[in-house]
């Protein structure tokens, strides 16, 4: 995958000419993603320069979501964001265009628009290096559902184009400011504290109950969230700049305090992704996050029972790091 596409349709002919290929595997799938976003930015970026011309200073854009942490399905949303240098209402308007334009051509070649408006083309994630810095301490200090939420969103953002000292000196400023009011963390575990029970009282699935995914458990939701959020919660409380799941918990590993309890969560995961890929025959993005346990052998079943039983104890354990945190 070398070189660059000169079109949109272009694009999306080799985006859907190659999705077989690409979709065995995490790693060749987010090569995949990856190769067509960064397609979609050049193709964007020469029509913006046409039109507008060149970008006024320098910038940074990067994506987060299951993007940010390499974790993309074979349909996959947008959650992206930009960061520029100079502070003024004109560079704020250039680039909030150009976060327009690619919001618009990242859903013509095949990547839906983000529910939540996570995207370039919204004002709040499109923002000065120095608003990004007001905007991130006034989450902190809001105290709201969505400020937090907002923040362990951006803790995911991975840089597609650009330096990538922006972002890494913004998570900086969470770290400092964690550092500064531990309970934050409480705040933070709070917020991802929801979750859909996947098994019942007596071993059964829960499975979806009525409508299109009737029988089907929700993978995403019972499983993959609770996984990614509790890791994410420790790799904020130790610093970790990986944003990967898979990639965080290597990291954590390395300290002595999480060797021993990850290793299942590790393979949990690990196991989790095979099983999107391997049962995932998605059409839309809404069929990414259900698994058909009917196409499961008993082994399967059995196994995936256990990983999501093993959630209970991942979440137990985060809590009584957040907690040793917070009292020291």
């Amino acid at each position: 995958m070398q070189g660059y596409l000169e079109s949109y349709q272009s694009i999306k002919e080799w985006r859907n000419a190659n999705v077989l290929t690409h979709q065995m595997g995490s790693e060749k799938l987010q090569l995949y993603h990856d190769f067509v976003i960064k397609n979609v930015f050049e193709v964007t970026l020469n029509e913006m320069s046409k039109d507008y011309g060149p970008p006024p200073c320098t910038y940074t854009w990067f994506v987060m979501g299951s993007a940010g942490r390499c974790e993309q399905a074979v349909i996959s949303d947008q959650d992206h964001g930009i960061i520029f240098e100079k502070d003024n209402e004109a560079t704020a308007s250039y680039f909030l265009v150009f976060g327009q334009m690619l919001s618009s051509a990242l859903r013509d070649v095949g990547y839906p628009l983000c529910e939540g408006n996570v995207m370039s083309s919204n004002p709040l994630w499109c923002q000065s290096y120095r608003n990004w810095e007001i905007q991130l301490k006034k989450w902190m200090r809001d105290n709201t559902w969505i400020s937090y939420r907002n923040v362990l969103i951006f803790m995911d953002a991975r840089v597609v184009v650009g330096d990538e000292k922006e972002i890494r000196f913004l998570k900086e400023i969470v770290y400092q400011i964690i550092q500064e009011q531990p309970t934050i963390l409480e705040r933070l575990v709070e917020n991802t504290k929801y979750t859909v029970k996947g098994v019942g009282l007596f071993n059964q699935f829960l499975t979806v109950s009525s409508g299109p995914y009737t029988g089907y458990i929700d993978l995403k939701t019972t499983a993959v969230f609770p996984y990614v959020n509790a890791i994410r919660i420790l790799s904020i409380l130790e610093k970790i700049e990986a944003t990967s799941t898979i990639a965080r918990i290597e990291a954590l590993r390395l300290r002595e305090m999480y060797k021993k309890m990850l290793i299942t969560h590790y393979s949990n995961f690990k196991k989790l992704m095979h099983y999107r890929f391997l049962h995932g025959h998605a059409k839309s993005y809404e069929d990414m996050r259900y698994l058909n346990i009917k196409g499961l052998t008993k082994l399967e079943k059995l196994e995936i029972k256990q990983i999501i039983k093993d959630i209970e104890k991942l979440q137990r354990f985060t809590d009584m790091m957040v907690q040793g945190a917070i009292k020291q």
